[in-house]
């Protein structure tokens, strides 16, 4: 009996361990299925959400031949979380409390935070607790070194200078008034020929939810941008100048054309700051490698 009892202790972890493999050896660490599948689910939730399609089976298996690329990401991620730890940026135990309890003081009840948390892809709020004290020791981390890359303006204006991107073709600056009906559309037109500004008509009567609250303003953007009958009516007009109604199969637009740029290169102060971002998520991925370095991943995929 003895003898029977020790082999059952001898098998049940290697029950175990062929129920939730290992996928993923990082450093001294190891990461399991059911570990990846979280994340994984979480991962998949937030990209469809993003797309804008169902959380089905259906949708879910679309996103499968992506596991092991997800693998290989989270292993990494598990190397920085390491580092974090190595560097003393793990968050201290009150600060993450602080959080959950913040969460928790937002539900009325535990039944509510519970159906929350299983909406949201979480089991529990251990579960919810640890991955934020994740979050928190990489949001550390990679603030920490971020801080020290600096970028400087003769960096910037090289790359500016290089980088065909931030060229542009002809940029038509506009505004417009969108309304449902003709006669509302020349009611618009009447009350700026009555001298009333454009914008201000514009966020009193435009049915266009993306520029009224701006006074109808569409930004600078080259041809191309717009349906043809808009855009006809735009290029036809001089700066300064308001078009008559022009319809569309989103209604009547009363069109304003501010001001023509010529083509040429979007001003270094405007996308500086895009630039210098660009240098510094570069930068911290090589750092990142480079930090990383000391705790060696081996992925097993066939495992997922």
């Amino acid at each position: 009996m003895r003898a029977f009892l020790v082999a059952l202790a001898l098998l049940t972890p290697l029950a175990l361990a062929q129920e939730d493999p290992v996928v993923a050896q990082v450093g001294t660490e190891t990461l399991t299925k059911s570990q990846f599948d979280l994340r994984f689910g979480l991962f998949a939730k937030s990209a469809l959400r993003q797309l804008g399609l169902p959380d089905t089976e259906e949708t879910r298996a679309l996103l499968a031949q992506y596991r092991p690329q997800y693998l290989e990401a989270l292993a990494e991620e598990r190397a920085l979380l390491q580092v974090a730890k190595a560097q003393g940026f793990w968050p201290r135990p009150e600060a993450v409390e602080a959080r959950v309890q913040a969460l928790m003081e937002a539900f009325p009840d535990e039944n509510a935070l519970a159906e929350a948390l299983k909406g949201a892809g979480l089991p529990d709020l251990a579960t919810y607790r640890l991955l934020l004290a994740e979050a928190l020791a990489l949001e550390a981390l990679e603030g920490h070194y971020r801080e020290k890359l600096q970028v400087s303006p003769a960096a910037l204006k090289a790359l500016w200078l290089l980088s065909p991107e931030y060229r542009h073709e002809t940029l038509y600056c506009a505004r417009h008034i969108l309304l449902p009906t003709l006669e509302e559309a020349r009611e618009a037109l009447g009350r700026l020929e009555k001298g009333e500004p454009f914008a201000q008509v514009a966020q009193a009567l435009s049915q266009d939810p993306g520029s009224k609250e701006a006074g109808g303003a569409l930004g600078c953007e080259p041809q191309g941008t717009y349906i043809p009958a808009f855009e006809s009516a735009l290029l036809r007009l001089k700066p300064g100048e308001v078009s008559g109604p022009v319809g569309t199969p989103f209604g009547f637009h009363v069109i304003l054309l501010e001001a023509v740029k010529p083509a040429g290169r979007y001003p270094l102060e405007e996308v500086a700051e895009e630039l210098a971002l660009g240098v510094k998520d570069r930068a911290w991925e090589k750092l990142a490698k480079a930090l990383t370095r000391p705790y060696p991943i081996r992925l097993f995929p066939e495992r997922l």
